[in-house]
């Protein structure tokens, strides 16, 4: 069984032990002579013994205020205490020399606040290299004279190049020991020979001193005070300055490349990198601690992230920061919270690229981009699918329950859809309220199917919202790629037209596309197209359909009513232009141009009939929302009084607890208007709600009407008329067709009625007329049997 390997570590500690070791062997028997002397000869010496004693004084004050000259590669740090062990060898006994010098390093390093490995490699190292420079020097110095010549000081010179030498060397291979590495891996030549130069020079002040010292005035030796502190305030003042440039030169380094800095990884070890650069012969760490006395350190705060703290401590123990390290380090950490937050913002703007912020789903591009791919993978024998999934009723929730219901509705049925689709399918919020499934890599249609009908389950169960439970539906259109050829927009466009055919069909359904659908889109582009070009000429045109008293056949007022006929798709039904106005974003626009044609037509019936007149105007939900309507409304009052509008809006408008849309409704009515409910009955009618909303005039939806001959229809209208009486509220019916019903409504004393019983919609001439007229005859009402449509 072989024996264990000896780590590098203790490979390190058992080497500097042994030289701590071989130092004090060597040390100990010339400072037990030295002792001896003293003993001996102590009374006859006390000169030297003074000398001796200022010697150990002088190094271990030195040692504690070295040279030290920053270097790109590291400082390099030169004692003057060697300068003191020249003085001796040349003033005195070599071996005395060496004794003072061993007790002087071991008193110098020891109390120096260092681990305590290093400060007995210290003692060990400075003892030999310093017996090493008494070695060399008493070899090289001449023998036949005690004068200091010019082969002195090169002895001197020689002697202290080999202290430097060996004293590096020792210390590199230690530190390589210790790490693993080769010497030269640590070892720095442009270093090393300024490091040899200047220890060389300075030492050779000992030998200045000792020349002086030998002089006829040894008191001159003083003025070696001047030299040496000129030069150690020198070399401080130019070290200062070299270590604020080289700390302004790391923090422009971090500065200049934070930017390509990708990501967190790269920041961390980026910032500790640039603080070990900034602060000088430091280790830096990023950790979630703060920083313990003896080291520096700044917390990294940013949002949505733990705060860490930027921690740095001197590879020496001993040596402090002061407050220029410390504003350093903050600005370094003021770099790296902007590199975070840059980051972040790169990394949202990003995610936003890619996804929709409201439901964080995938955006139209990304989903684009997929089935394009998915297709390519395919090739002509694959099968992929795309599922087109809009809201049915979303519209009226955002119109009832406001915007915030509505987006988190959609964030809801995000979700629910992410949990009914595969792992690999791809969801997407295509725009609005319509949603867009990927379904790539399945084996038949009628996987696609089971994920639709699935979909309609889901989408179908109630919604707990801030607001209550919300119901909506959801209309699917499905499209397969039959065609090779077919691109991905292509494909969607399918799946989008399937989608408006479940929608025709009943809505809350699934449709597969097939190409005679084609053609019902081209119909609905060529539609919107045509209404754009009308918006644009204003060529949608305003009729006049009168409302008359139910008792009297007076005419009342009238409602304006759009009409549009396109020389191409002939007469356009009003539902139905109206529909794609608000898809296209054209409703302001033509609600504008219909009011300012009403209000102008308005004016022309009331100078006719020479009195005012009542003029009801439909409002788009989108209308209501305009902040500029109220506006106009109020002027047209203010410079018309002789028409008398009525703004006719529809439940789901009326009954909105959207903030701006209640604000805007509260406007309107301030302008000076009376609000009518259009086609009540058959939107979200709740009868609590009246006693709160600025309502003047309830018209009942003609549906009602053609079924009064049901007597639940009939007791429905009947409560309708009380409660508005009640209430002091109108009551208008719309599309009254026959006499019978008419009777029966005047019966149940609804006010006012319109249909095509008194009149179809006319254009403004015939409607003047009928103003002039003033009254529809009504005896036919009177009857036993109704004498049929007007």
């Amino acid at each position: 069984m072989s024996a264990p390997r000896v780590s590098r570590a203790t490979l390190a500690v058992a080497s500097d032990v042994a030289i701590f070791a071989v130092g004090l062997l060597v040390a100990v028997p010339f400072v037990a002579w030295w002792v001896h002397r003293l003993v001996q000869d102590g009374t006859t010496r006390p000169y030297q013994l003074a000398i001796d004693g200022a010697a150990i004084a002088l190094v271990v004050l030195m040692a504690r205020y070295p040279l030290t000259i920053p270097h790109e590669s590291g400082d390099i740090v030169i004692g003057f205490e060697t300068c003191a062990l020249v003085f001796l060898l040349l003033t005195g006994s070599p071996l005395e020399a060496f004794a003072v010098w061993a007790i002087a390093t071991t008193i110098a390093n020891s109390v120096q606040r260092k681990a305590w490995r290093s400060r007995i490699f210290n003692v060990g190292l400075t003892i030999l290299c310093g017996g090493l420079l008494v070695l060399v020097y008493m070899s090289l110095a001449p023998r036949d004279s005690d004068a200091l010549t010019a082969q002195s000081l090169a002895a001197v010179m020689i002697a202290c190049a080999v202290f430097f030498t060996v004293d590096l060397m020792v210390t590199a291979g230690s530190l390589a020991l210790e790490d693993g590495c080769p010497v030269s891996d640590l070892l720095n030549w442009g270093a090393m020979a300024l490091g040899l130069a200047s220890f060389v020079s300075v030492d050779t002040l000992g030998f200045l001193a000792a020349v002086l010292w030998n002089g006829p005035t040894p008191w001159t030796i003083l003025l070696l005070l001047v030299p040496v502190g000129t030069i150690l305030v020198a070399v401080r003042s130019i070290s200062e300055t070299r270590l604020a440039q080289l700390r302004l030169t790391g923090l422009l380094e971090a500065a200049t490349h934070a930017p390509d800095w990708t990501d967190d990884d790269q920041i961390e070890a980026s910032l500790v990198h640039q603080a070990q650069r900034t602060l000088r012969h430091t280790t830096a760490v990023l950790r979630d601690e703060p920083p313990a006395p003896h080291e520096i350190g700044t917390a990294i705060e940013v949002e949505g992230r733990p705060v860490r703290h930027l921690v740095v401590q001197h590879q020496v123990s001993g040596r402090v920061f002061d407050e220029r390290d410390r504003a350093a380090l903050e600005a370094l950490t003021a770099v790296g919270v902007s590199a975070y937050n840059r980051r972040r913002l790169s990394d949202e703007m990003t995610y936003l690229a890619r996804h929709d912020a409201l439901t964080g789903l995938h955006n139209r591009a990304v989903f684009t981009d997929r089935l394009g791919q998915a297709l390519e993978r395919r090739g002509p024998r694959g099968l992929v699918a795309v599922l087109y999934c809009d809201l049915d009723g979303f519209k009226e929730v955002n119109d009832l329950l406001g915007h915030r219901v509505g987006d988190q509705l959609l964030g809801l049925a995000a979700q629910r859809i992410m949990g009914a689709i595969r792992e690999q399918d791809t969801a997407a919020r295509l725009g609005g309220d319509e949603f867009g499934i990927l379904l790539d890599d399945i084996s038949d249609e009628a996987q696609a199917h089971a994920i639709a009908g699935r979909l309609l389950d889901v989408l179908g169960d109630p919604f707990d919202t801030i607001d209550g439970q919300v119901r909506v539906r959801v209309s699917i259109g499905v499209a397969f790629n039959e065609d090779p050829q077919e691109t991905a927009e292509l494909l969607i466009n399918s799946a989008d037209t399937a989608m408006y055919a479940a929608k025709a069909a009943g809505k809350g359904r699934v449709e597969v596309f097939h190409p005679a659908m084609r053609a019902a889109e081209l119909d609905r582009l060529e539609l919107e197209a045509a209404l754009r070009d009308a918006v644009r000429d204003d060529l949608i045109t305003v009729q006049f359909q009168p409302v008359v008293d139910l008792v009297t056949g007076a005419v009342d007022g009238f409602e304006a009513l759009a009409r549009w006929r396109d020389p191409v798709l002939g007469q356009v039904r009003p539902d139905v232009f109206i529909a794609a106005a608000e898809r296209i974003g054209l409703i302001r626009q033509l609600g504008r141009q219909i009011l300012a044609k009403a209000h102008a037509g308005g004016r022309e019936l009331a100078a006719a009939g020479g009195r005012p007149v009542s003029l009801g105007v439909n409002l788009s939900a989108l209308q209501v929302s305009d902040q500029t309507l109220a506006d106009e409304v109020r002027t047209l009052q203010e410079q018309h009084a002789d028409v008398r509008l009525i703004l006719e809006l529809t439940e789901g408008v009326m009954l909105s607890n959207d903030p701006l849309t209640v604000a805007a409704i509260e406007g309107l009515k301030a302008a000076g208007v009376r609000l009518a409910i259009d086609d009540f009955g058959v939107g979200y009618s709740s009868v609590g709600y009246l006693h709160r909303l600025p309502v003047d005039i309830l018209k009942i939806d003609k549906l009602f009407v053609s079924e009064l001959h049901d007597p639940r229809s009939h007791a429905l209208v009947e409560g309708v008329v009380s409660m508005a009486r009640a209430m002091q509220l109108t009551v208008v019916t719309e599309g009254v067709e026959d006499w019978s019903s008419a009777r029966s409504l005047r019966d149940l004393h609804c006010d006012l009625a319109q249909g095509f019983l008194f009149s179809r919609p006319v254009d403004l001439d015939a409607a003047c007329d009928l103003v002039v007229a003033g009254v529809i005859d009504v005896s036919p009402m009177s009857a036993e049997v109704g004498a049929g449509a007007f």
